[in-house]
């Protein structure tokens, strides 16, 4: 295996990684907001990261 090939599994790993993490943060938030656990600023804050986090990675659901 090259060293490009052993490269790019890894960031292809991390991004997925990056956006499962993504995903839970969304959906941790939208679960927050519903019931009204933290103050709301918290509450967007997480759903906020959440989304940049699956925003900034460059998985893709369909190909």
């Amino acid at each position: 295996m090259a060293m490009g090939e052993n490269r790019k599994m890894k960031t292809s790993k991390l991004n997925l990684v990056q956006f499962i993490i993504g995903i839970i943060l969304a959906l941790t938030g939208a679960i927050l907001m519903f019931f009204g656990i933290l103050p709301l600023s918290a509450r967007i804050t997480i759903c906020i990261i959440g989304i940049a986090l699956i925003a900034t990675s460059k998985f893709r659901l369909l190909k």
